[in-house]
């Protein structure tokens, strides 16, 4: 991070800019940027997600501008700073097909608010080949450094706060201005995105910075996302049961305590989504069915459910084969099977679902 301005850390999704870095003075006075973050050290984990920030070992997401990349992968490595064991996330910057800088950072999310935390970074800058300096390297904790927020668990716009507190160091901020931009980028087109408004207490300029629901990081500067490489675990999942399958959309969430993975994705001529756990189980497998398809008293159960005159609109088969409790996926008795249809009228819309035989679902 410490090449760039602003935070570049996953995230991991605007004024719509490429986030050029407007070449203006600081204000005189000061906003007031959060500075103090008050948490209990036992509430913080090395892994977990936030809305707009994944912290789960293998995750990575692929950022070019041309021929230059900016890689950033959450490792499968830990660091103690502060007193807080904090996640590695490694950023990786080619420029020219040569190497300029590698940092790790380090993180670490609030189980309870889901907000991730900034604790430092060790930088190595390359020139040649050779490393040439460490420039923005600090740590909590050393020489008056203080962890910042990387990222809110549920940003609000009007937010402002710290992301790195190193005095003459990093002193970088940041200022949520939306939570419903739409960005497009290699990787794909993105809605409700949240997009920040970063600077520097101690720099000129600012910088807008996308990120998008479980993914994080759009665009850094001219970099763009090209492509979002998954954990092994829930790569060999898909594909052992969609081999041919088109992906259009990922995001993941937490569950009962568990990150979940929803894909979104075309399988030949069918539209599916399939909820897939950190450890690679299948939870649940959705398919997009016409009328025809559904049982007979399910389909009464649905129009029966809809006011009068509604219009149909689009029917998903859910099949459930596991539930999360306790931490951890847990395998039904035998696979549970639900349908789900949405419904509008005079510009109104709802949505019913129902098992087979037609009793109505209330979660």
């Amino acid at each position: 991070m410490a090449a760039r301005s602003g935070l570049a850390a996953v995230g991991v999704l605007l004024g719509l800019a490429a986030g050029v870095l407007a070449e203006e003075k600081p204000p005189t006075t000061q906003p007031d940027f959060r500075r103090e973050f008050s948490v209990d050290k036992a509430d913080f984990s090395d892994r977990g997600v936030g809305r707009y920030f994944v912290l789960m070992p293998g995750f990575r997401l692929i950022l070019a501008d041309g021929k230059d990349t900016l890689i950033i992968t959450v490792l499968d490595e830990t660091k103690v700073v502060d007193g807080v064991t904090t996640r590695v996330v490694e950023e990786r910057e080619t420029e020219g097909g040569k190497l300029k800088e590698v940092s790790r950072n380090y993180f670490a999310i609030d189980r309870k608010t889901q907000d991730a935390y900034y604790f430092g970074e060790d930088v190595d800058i390359y020139k040649g080949g050779k490393i040439v300096n460490h420039e923005g390297a600090w740590l909590s904790g050393v020489d008056g450094a203080k962890f910042g927020l990387a990222m809110p668990g549920r940003p609000q716009v009007g937010a402002m706060y710290y992301q790195e507190l190193a005095p003459d160091v990093a002193m970088d901020r940041a200022e949520v201005v939306s939570v419903s931009g739409k960005v497009t980028v290699p990787a794909g087109q993105f809605a409700n995105c949240l997009v920040t408004r970063e600077s520097s207490a101690i720099e000129r300029g600012t910088e807008e910075k996308p990120y998008a629901p479980g993914v994080g990081l759009l665009k850094d500067g001219g970099f763009k996302l090209s492509k979002i490489q998954l954990p092994a675990a829930i790569e060999k999942a898909f594909r052992s049961q969609f081999a041919k399958a088109k992906v259009r959309k990922i995001e993941v969430e937490v569950e009962n305590g568990v990150a979940v993975y929803d894909f979104e994705f075309r399988n030949g001529a069918a539209e599916q989504e399939c909820d897939i756990a950190e450890d690679g189980t299948v939870l649940e497998v959705t398919l997009v069915v016409a009328p025809k398809d559904v049982p007979e008293a399910a389909m009464k159960a649905i129009t029966a459910h809809a006011p009068e005159g509604a219009r149909l609109g689009r029917i998903e088969r859910i099949t459930i084969g596991y539930e999360l409790k306790d931490g951890k996926p847990l395998k039904l008795t035998e696979p549970a099977t639900r349908y789900a249809a949405e419904y509008s009228k005079d510009g109104k819309e709802g949505e019913v679902e129902v098992t087979p035989d037609g009793a109505e679902v209330k979660e």
